[in-house]
């Protein structure tokens, strides 16, 4: 039981050294960071089938190209012209609904990953620590008691 303790407290010192460090940012810069991209044109129509589509659809180029009725083509080429990508567009979403999911709505990385339509858990594992630098397991108990 003291050994838990102590790896307990251990731990939170950890976390607070990584703030301490900067290498963690505000749950506030998390959230800035994941905002929704303020964009204009077919980039925004792209984030609103995107948006509408998380959780019960799939999130290919290929089905919101469809949505759309554009090839997959052209919506690379709309996009392209107004400097932006797809997978951006989609990345930046993602990252939006892992934090809301993660610590407002407290859904399992199992079921995150599924609703961002992510191929598996290690998938999103690994975009999430692309986004944040940490694992979502970690960004959870660092954050869980702010919402």
């Amino acid at each position: 039981m003291a050994d838990q303790q102590n790896l307990q407290t251990a731990k939170k010192l950890t976390d607070q050294a990584m703030f301490a460090l900067g290498s963690v940012k505000t749950l506030d810069e998390y959230l800035e960071q994941a905002r929704l991209p303020e964009v204009f044109g077919v980039p925004a129509r792209v984030v609103e089938v995107l948006t509408e589509r998380i959780g019960h659809a799939p999130l290919s180029i290929g089905h919101i190209a469809e949505e759309l009725n554009l090839s997959k083509r052209t919506l690379q080429r709309r996009l392209q012209q107004q400097d932006c990508n797809f997978a951006e567009l989609r990345d930046q979403v993602r990252f939006h609904y892992s934090i809301d999911y993660l610590i407002k709505q407290h859904l399992s990385i199992d079921s995150i990953s599924a609703s961002l339509d992510f191929s598996d858990r290690t998938s999103f594992t690994n975009a999430f620590k692309r986004w944040t630098g940490l694992s979502p397991s970690t960004f959870r108990k660092l954050f869980r008691d702010y919402v």
